[in-house]
C-alpha cells in the first residue's frame, strides 16, 4: 500500500484487529483472575471444614493411646499431601507460622500473581486435649498456594495458546485484506500514470464488486482522456496549421501586393529626387529624399514582418540555412551575444511540418533570450535520436531532439510560461512530441524539444 503520509489501509485494518483481538484475551485473562478468587476461597473453606472433622476424629481415637501427643503428631505428619490446606501440632507459645516452615515446598505462582488473586492463608484452632489433660493446639491453615499456582497455569496456557490463536488469525486476516486490497495497489499505480500524462494506462478490474467497479471507473477515464486528448491535440493542429496557412497568405500577399508598391514608389522617388537637383528647387529635393527614406524603411518593415509571419528562406533555402539566416539577424541586431549552433547532416529529411516547428522553436527561443535573458552566449543543438544511420531499423520512430540553452537570469520558481512557451509546447505536442522548459544546470534557462521525425 502506499506510502507518504502515515501508516496504509493494511497497516491500519491490521492494527486494528490485533487490537481487538488482544483486547479478547485480556477480557478472558481478566474473567479467569477475577473468578479465581470465590474458587480459591471456597476450596479453602471446604477443605478446612473436613480437616477440622478429621482432626476433632483423630482426637477421640487417641484418647486411650500411651503417649496421644506423639501418636497425633504421627497422624498430622501424614496428612502433609494434602492440597489447599496444612495442618499441624503446636505447643503452648509456638508460633503457627511454623507449620509452613516444616511443609516440603510447593510450585508456587509469582507473587505479583498471587497478590492479583488476593486470597490469604486462614488459621483454625482446636485444642488438644487427651484424658482431660491439655496437649496444645491443632492448627487448620487453608494455604491457597496449590489452588493459585493452578489458576497462574490456567492463565499462562491461555495466555500462550490465545496469543498464538491472536497471532495466527491476525497473520492470516493480514494475507486475506492484503489480497483483498491488492487491487488498490494497481489502481493507484494506473492513476499516477494518469495524472502523470500516460492516458493509455489501464488496470485489470479484479476482487469485490466495489473494487471491479472502481477499476471500470479508472480504464473509463483513462479512456476518456485519451479520447480528450487525442480530440484537442487534433485540434490544436488544426489551429496551427490555420494559423500557419493564415501567414503564409498574408506574408504573399504582403510580398506579391504591397511589396512592388513599395518598390515602385521608392523607384520612383529616387527618379524624382534626381530630377529636382536644379538651382531653386532644392526644397523639392530634400522632400523627395525624405520620401525614399521613409519608402526604404517601410521596404525594411515590410520584410521584418514578412521573415516574422512566414520563412521565405525555410522553403527556397531549407531548414539548416532558414536557421543560419535567423542567427544571423540576431546577431547583426545584438552583437554581444555569442550564438552557438549545431545542426546535424541530412536535416532537410524532416517534413516541413517538422521543419517549420523548429524553425519557430529556435525563433521564439531567440526572441525570448534577447528580450528577457540579459544572456551573453546562446547555444542551438539538433540532433537525432534513434536515427537509422547509427543504430539500423532498432529505434522507433526517429525522433529529433532539439536543445536551446543560455547562460542569463534563468527563471523564477513562481514563473508561468507566456504565450510564447505555450504556443511552442502546443507546437510540438500537434506533432506527437515532447516539450520541457526549465532552468539549466549552473543558471540560465534550458528548453528541450523531441520532435518524431515521420518517413525517417
Amino acid at each position: 500500500m502506499r506510502r507518504g503520509h502515515g501508516l496504509s489501509l493494511k497497516a491500519r485494518i491490521d492494527i486494528l484487529f490485533g487490537l481487538v483481538l488482544l483486547l479478547g484475551l485480556a477480557a478472558d485473562l481478566g474473567r479467569l483472575i477475577a473468578d479465581a478468587r470465590p474458587r480459591v476461597q471456597a476450596e479453602d473453606e471446604a477443605m478446612t471444614r473436613i480437616s477440622r472433622d478429621f482432626a476433632v476424629a483423630a482426637l477421640a481415637n487417641l484418647r486411650d493411646s500411651s503417649d496421644p501427643e506423639q501418636g497425633l503428631r504421627r497422624t498430622l505428619a501424614g496428612l502433609d499431601h494434602l492440597r489447599h490446606v496444612r495442618l499441624g501440632f503446636l505447643r503452648a507459645g509456638e508460633d503457627e507460622s511454623a507449620i509452613f516452615s516444616t511443609s516440603e515446598p510447593r510450585e508456587r505462582a509469582p507473587d505479583w500473581f498471587a497478590n492479583l488473586v488476593g486470597v490469604r492463608p486462614k488459621f483454625t484452632f482446636l485444642p488438644a486435649v487427651a484424658k482431660d489433660r491439655p496437649l496444645g493446639r491443632i492448627v487448620i491453615a487453608s494455604d491457597p498456594t496449590d489452588e493459585i499456582f493452578e489458576v497462574w497455569t490456567a492463565a499462562k496456557n491461555l495466555a500462550l495458546t490465545g496469543g498464538a490463536a491472536v497471532a495466527a488469525a491476525l497473520l492470516g486476516a493480514s494475507l486475506l485484506l492484503g489480497r483483498t486490497l491488492r487491487p488498490l495497489d494497481d489502481y493507484g499505480t494506473a492513476l499516477g500514470r494518469l495524472s502523470a500524462g500516460d492516458f493509455a494506462a489501464r488496470v485489470k478490474p479484479a476482487g469485490s464488486p466495489e473494487f471491479v467497479d472502481i477499476g471500470e471507473k479508472i480504464n473509463g477515464l483513462g479512456q476518456a482522456l485519451e479520447t480528450l486528448r487525442a480530440d484537442n491535440r487534433e485540434l490544436i493542429e488544426k489551429l496551427i496549421r490555420v494559423q500557419d496557412d493564415e501567414r503564409r497568405t498574408i506574408a504573399h500577399e504582403l510580398h506579391d501586393e504591397i511589396g512592388p508598391h513599395l518598390f515602385a514608389l521608392r523607384a520612383n522617388a529616387t527618379v524624382l529626387q534626381a530630377g529636382l537637383r536644379l538651382p531653386g528647387v532644392e526644397r523639392q529635393a530634400i522632400l523627395a529624399g525624405a520620401i525614399c527614406a521613409q519608402v526604404e524603411a517601410l521596404q525594411g518593415q515590410n520584410k521584418r514582418i514578412l521573415r516574422k509571419l512566414w520563412p521565405a528562406a525555410l522553403e527556397d533555402l531549407g531548414l539548416a540555412e532558414a536557421l543560419r539566416i535567423l542567427v544571423q539577424g540576431f546577431e547583426a541586431t545584438q552583437p554581444k551575444v555569442e550564438i552557438a549552433m549545431d545542426l546535424p547532416e541530412s536535416l532537410e529529411a524532416c517534413g516541413p511540418r517538422e521543419k517549420l516547428a523548429l524553425y519557430r522553436l529556435a525563433q521564439e527561443a531567440l526572441t525570448n533570450v534577447f528580450r528577457h535573458a540579459h544572456a551573453t552566449r546562446v547555444e542551438i543543438k539538433l540532433a537525432y535520436n534513434g536515427s537509422r544511420e547509427t543504430q539500423p531499423a532498432v529505434i522507433q520512430p526517429v525522433v529529433i531532439h532539439a536543445k536551446i540553452r543560455d547562460d542569463g537570469v534563468g527563471i523564477a520558481q513562481d514563473a508561468e510560461p507566456g504565450l510564447g512557451l505555450t504556443g511552442m509546447r502546443e507546437r510540438v505536442r500537434s506533432l506527437g512530441g515532447r516539450f520541457a522548459f526549465s532552468g539549466a544546470p549552473g543558471g540560465g534557462a534550458l528548453i528541450e524539444a523531441f520532435i518524431p521525425v515521420e518517413g525517417r
